[in-house]
């Protein structure tokens, strides 16, 4: 399966399951014709490209209920998820897209067989040429002679046309674009319009908000076999009467903020059996897959991020909004939810709250309270270096009571990190013992303690390393330099990890280091991520963590090394064993496979538009993209990483990987309102 007859390019996605195409498919009071549909998409995709079924069952009675459990929960290629009553058929396509946002491409269609799947085929051909959504609409020529004279038919086409006036009116639906239930859209756009979805949900509605390029083909429309039209008037006048309410630009006005925020549906259980409750720390673009993975394997998601819409709400089931920094708040929400298991990726201070949350409510995890602490808190991690010789900085504490005469052991130039923050938040980079302390109040800011680490300025290069340990032994996986945004005072901001380091000639000596600092801290079972400095007087660990890298190395890993490193944190976390698997002749400086990942930046300025992510993914070398910005956002200056714009995963050879990040820059393109290209390429051409 992969790229097939469509001419599509090989699915190159973070899971190895991650289908290129999405089916969602809303059931109510239907079961004779979900086989026939089933088997149709499996004879017709299967050559084409990789998908998946997704059966939503909008609260049917019991014994249709069963039959989708009994009939269609096991078959290949499906999921099946169950909603605890009838919500209706734009909620119910809201549940299935969001447990199929891990899809690059997502299809809507019926569950009565008048939405044929070979102009489902056309749809996904369609949608390939860099539309963002395409409809089907029958032709006039779908209806038998005398058809159209019918009170359903009738109320059909008038409903039709009302939603059409009332969508050129109000909303961006371009001319000659036809709207209905039967499309495929990009999984950008999918993301895009079920992330505040909420009060009310109308699909088109929420499409069309803003202009999309989109498209629709007429197709000659088969007559219903099984089930009747729920059309009626009233049914329809109530319908479009609440997407003026809810899409109007009155819609403040019209709605109460309690209706606007109303859950839209609850599901019965999770998607698949055997599935589990699982709380994800973080809902940014670095937690993306984990919310993913966890979607598709069937789990309850609850999201626990204090931001009102993160990235990953959409395909969270909960979206708690607590701070992954406040423990006890954390520990209420997973508690109030059940949660079966906690985890997190790609993010240093929630590592030690879900140890804390597994140990009081007794979840698996690798990880005890104080172990944690040791892996993200700098002064514990600082103090276990020193007491077990493994070469760091000169470092101390400081607060409000330190003088600059109190720094005479450190040699300028000096850095000052707050204990426990994330994301290069509150670091300076210090000419004087004074300059520093005079930084010490905003170091403080971005933290909970009332002191700070101040350290002697090393110079040289940054790699991370990334491994795994199991049964408390070392197995390095990467070894990648860690590239700097080029400021002088607000250091340490990562523009981009390549693999392999320039310093791999050091292998031994950076394998031993790294497994000498994985037994200091008696690590047994989990991720390994550890920064090295390496200078004129050798190699000192910077920082240690115990959690995949925010450098989307839950996608690089498995390219470079073949382990799912994400499914191994996720089988932690549940309590599963991990197994590391890895090919025989597994050495990790090995150079055949090369990957450059890209976190991007740009001048301060506003956004006018970016160039789509569906666009950027047609380059076959690209794994993995996206943006942490949107149309009409500020790009602020860069004194930390929540600056980032996005990122971006390149993987080629040695002889192909400088041209691939070439033309990964030539198509990126985030305009400002005046057309000038707001990308500032820092990561380095070799």
């Amino acid at each position: 399966m992969g790229g097939g007859a469509s001419g599509h390019p090989p699915d190159t996605s973070v899971l190895p399951e991650s289908p290129v195409l999405g089916i969602v498919i809303p059931v109510f009071g239907s079961t004779l014709s979900l086989l026939t549909i089933i088997e149709d998409i499996r004879l017709t995709f299967t050559p084409i490209c990789t998908f998946r079924i997704y059966l939503v069952d909008d609260g049917n009675p019991p014994d249709i209920g069963d039959w989708l459990v009994q009939n269609c929960a096991g078959l290949p290629h499906v999921t099946l998820i169950r909603l605890k009553r009838n919500y209706g058929q734009q909620n119910a396509v809201l549940c299935g897209i969001r447990h199929s946002l891990c899809c690059r491409y997502i299809a809507t269609m019926d569950d009565d067989l008048q939405h044929d799947v070979r102009t489902l085929l056309a749809l996904y051909h369609t949608i390939l040429e860099g539309f963002d959504i395409v409809y089907a609409v029958p032709g006039a020529d779908s209806l038998p002679s005398g058809a159209a004279k019918s009170p359903k038919s009738a109320v059909r086409f008038l409903g039709s046309r009302m939603r059409d006036l009332l969508f050129r009116a109000m909303l961006k639906l371009p001319r000659r674009v036809k709207v209905s239930s039967f499309r495929v859209m990009t999984g950008a756009l999918a993301r895009e319009i079920t992330t505040d979805a909420s009060g009310f949900f109308y699909l088109s509605a929420a499409v069309f908000h803003r202009p999309r390029k989109a498209k629709t083909l007429f197709y000659k429309a088969r007559p219903r076999a099984y089930g009747k039209s729920g059309y009626t008037l009233p049914a329809l006048v109530k319908l479009y009467g609440n997407i003026l309410r809810f899409y109007s630009p009155l819609a403040p006005v019209l709605t109460t903020k309690k209706r606007r925020q109303t859950m839209l549906y609850e599901e019965a259980e999770p998607g698949v059996p055997g599935g589990k409750t699982i709380m994800i720390l973080g809902g940014s673009n670095c937690q993306l897959h984990a919310l993913e993975r966890a979607r598709y394997e069937g789990h309850r998601v609850i999201l626990a991020d204090y931001t009102s819409s993160p990235p990953g709400a959409p395909l969270a089931h909960v979206h708690c909004k607590v701070s992954t920094f406040d423990v006890d708040a954390c520990i209420e929400a997973a508690k109030t939810h059940r949660a079966d298991a906690v985890m997190t990726i790609g993010t240093d201070q929630p590592v030690y709250t879900a140890a804390c949350i597994s140990r009081s409510l007794g979840l698996p995890s690798s990880l005890s309270p104080q172990e944690a602490l040791a892996v993200t808190n700098k002064k514990v991690m600082k103090q276990v270096l020193t007491d077990h010789g493994i070469p760091t900085v000169p470092w101390l504490l400081i607060d409000s009571t330190t003088a600059p005469r109190d720094l005479d052991g450190l040699t300028p130039p000096l850095v000052i990190k707050p204990l426990d923050s994330q994301g290069q938040r509150g670091i300076f980079k210090c000419a004087t013992p004074g300059q520093l302390l005079s930084c010490l109040p905003g170091t403080l800011s971005f933290s909970r303690c009332t002191k700070a680490l101040a350290e002697q300025f090393y110079p040289g290069d940054e790699i991370t390393v990334s491994g795994w340990v199991r049964d408390g032994q070392l197995t390095v996986l990467t070894v990648t330099d860690r590239l700097l945004y080029p400021d002088p005072v607000h250091i340490g901001i990562c523009i981009g990890h390549r693999f392999p380091s320039i310093h791999m000639n050091r292998y031994e000596e950076i394998y031993r280091i790294s497994d000498a600092t994985a037994r200091a801290f008696q690590l047994k079972e989990g991720p390994f991520y550890l920064q090295l400095l390496i200078g004129q007087e050798g190699i000192r660990v910077n920082e240690l963590a115990c959690r995949i890298g925010g450098a989307f190395e839950d996608v690089t890993i498995p390219w470079l090394t073949g382990f799912d490193i994400l499914k191994a944190v996720m089988d932690l976390s549940l309590g599963r064993p991990a197994a590391l698997d890895l090919p025989k002749d597994f050495r990790p400086d090995r150079t055949e496979k090369q990957s450059a990942v890209q976190l991007l930046f740009g001048r301060p300025g506003e956004i006018a538009s970016l160039t789509p992510v569906e666009t950027l993914r047609q380059m076959p070398f690209l794994l993995d993209c996206g943006y942490n910005y949107r149309p009409g956002q500020k790009i602020p200056a860069a004194h930390n990483a929540t600056a980032r714009l996005g990122h971006g995963v390149i993987t080629g050879t040695p002889d192909t990987i400088a041209s691939h990040i070439d033309e990964f820059y030539r198509n990126l393109k985030i305009l400002s309102p005046a057309g000038e290209n707001l990308v500032t390429r820092l990561y380095p051409a070799r």
